[in-house]
């Protein structure tokens, strides 16, 4: 497996005296910050020239200065990633508004659709053109605050230098401290240390421009991965360089104080799972995770379903929710000593899935929610020394519907994860001779890839799902399926049947 990477946070019990050091460091680093990415993109590309200019201006170390760049090298980057799928996500949504435009026949609907459709092209328009050049938009405060000095009753100011405190304060509210594995306890400018009672203490080098030269934090202890970070410090202080590893620290500050995040490399894994004795496929739904195990031959061992609704939820009400129903999925999976499969990270294309089934449905699960899942079981898998791996997400919930879901009674979703567990093993999937008989396929289709034939079933039943919600008669999808002339095998009673000949190769 590749490196992993765990961050931890916990709170800072910080002085008056503290915090306002803190303050200071942070609003210094929010201004370097802001003036490197002018410069950045002002066309001034002479990093060397620029570090030097900049410790002399601030009045800071190198050390810090490179935290500096690497913290915004990172935002950026991130936005780049980011606009590729943003620029997906609005040509689909152009796409739709296209379609609903054709439909609609009232006058005043149809200018509202036409607003809306006009607002997604130039917002496309920007994004490819901001892609094409290399620009990058970056808001330091965030766009919703910046906007809502325009509204300040709506948005609960008094006056506009009431939300001028609020702007500062959101623009300088934290700082970024980069670690490396051959500096003192893998970071530099904030040197960890264990103290007897086991608790880290942590001193933070501040900038040459502030009255100290250095804070001290102590009696820091993390509920979450306390020992692993008490081990990480530990390897750094150790002969072998080999063991040694980089620290990096991000000080945030909320409307309850300080927080310190730890962020530590995990090089050690121990695989415990055997891939030759079957999987566990994960699939991810709005209100729980179906699990489906397999044996090695592909065949239905053993499923459930692990409930986990967070619509609704606080952030730590979400948290403690994922959480728990990912620790059934891994103490599930530890039993077996079987790895686990996930489809890989696309939620847009999760969330058109669901919405085939009900839109309130569909907004459940959020694409906060649905990467938290994901992030969680690899973790917890990782610690637990069992392989994740990941597969094609493609028409897993057709096949798993149209083939597994009455042949074993299962649900939807455990058949979507019997697919996924399948698919890992190297099977595809054959349409049963009910669809072949009744499915008008065309000829071009008969010799191409599998998926290109349930490609064809999932445009049936979106199409037999469209008249039914136009026709608003009946409350499921089975009674429109029969009249597209949908025949599904009858459901199986008793025991799971093992059977080698139920596997079929990809084609």
């Amino acid at each position: 497996m590749t490196e992993q990477y765990r961050t931890y946070q916990c709170r800072v019990d910080e002085t008056p005296s503290e915090d306002a050091l803190m303050s200071d460091y942070a609003e210094l680093y929010g201004k370097t910050e802001r003036k490197l990415f002018a410069r950045l993109y002002s066309g001034d590309k002479d990093t060397n020239s620029l570090k030097r200019e900049f410790i002399k201006r601030f009045r800071i170390t190198a050390r810090q200065f490179n935290s500096v760049s690497a913290g915004l090298k990172g935002k950026i980057s991130s936005i780049k990633e980011l606009r590729v799928n943003l620029i997906r996500e609005a040509e689909q949504r152009i796409a739709k508004a296209k379609e609903v435009l054709k439909r609609i026949s009232d006058p005043a609907k149809k200018h509202q659709k036409k607003r809306r459709l006009a607002i997604l092209q130039a917002r496309l328009k920007n994004l490819k053109s901001d892609r094409a050049s290399g620009k990058v938009r970056l808001c330091f405060g965030s766009k919703k605050l910046f906007r809502s000095q325009f509204y300040l009753k709506e948005n609960g100011y008094a006056s506009h230098s009431e939300w001028l405190k609020d702007w500062q304060s959101a623009r300088s509210n934290q700082f970024f401290v980069i670690g490396s594995k051959d500096e003192t306890t893998g970071c530099q400018n904030c040197v960890a240390t264990v103290s007897g009672d086991g608790s880290i203490t942590l001193r933070l080098r501040l900038p040459n421009a502030m009255s100290k030269k250095y804070l001290t934090l102590s009696g820091l202890h993390f509920e979450y991965g306390h020992k692993s970070i008490v081990a990480a410090i530990g390897r750094n202080l150790s002969d072998n360089k080999n063991d040694w590893q980089a620290i990096n620290y991000r000080f945030l500050r909320d409307d309850k104080g300080w927080r310190v995040f730890v962020s530590i490399a995990l090089l050690e894994f121990k695989p415990t799972s055997l891939k030759n004795i079957g999987v566990v496929g994960i699939d991810i739904n709005a209100d729980h995770i179906a699990v489906s195990e397999t044996d090695c031959y592909g065949n239905p061992v053993e499923y459930f379903s692990v409930p986990c609704n967070t619509y609704g939820k606080t952030a730590n009400q979400r948290k403690a929710i994922i959480g728990g129903a990912v620790k059934q999925v891994i103490a599930f999976a530890i039993n077996k000593r079987k790895p686990v499969v996930l489809e890989k990270l696309n939620f847009q294309k999760k969330k058109s899935a669901l919405e085939k089934q009900s839109r309130k449905f569909a907004r459940m699960l959020s694409s906060l929610a649905y990467t938290q899942i994901q992030t969680n079981v690899r973790a917890r898998a990782f610690d637990a020394g069992i392989d994740v791996y990941e597969v094609n997400p493609a028409y897993t919930s057709v096949i798993g519907q149209y083939k597994f879901k009455d042949r074993y009674g299962m649900s939807t979703h455990n058949a979507a994860a019997l697919v996924i567990g399948r698919r890992s093993l190297g099977f595809g999937e054959t349409l049963p001779n009910q669809l072949y008989v009744t499915l008008p396929l065309s000829v071009r289709n008969r010799g191409g890839h599998v998926w290109s034939k349930w490609a064809d079933v999932s445009r049936k039943a979106q199409a037999a799902l469209a008249a039914h919600r136009q026709s608003r008669k009946g409350s499921s999808l089975s009674p429109v399926l029969d009249k597209a002339q949908f025949v599904i095998n009858p459901p199986v009673t008793g025991a799971i049947p093992v059977c080698e000949s139920s596997l079929v190769p990809f084609e």
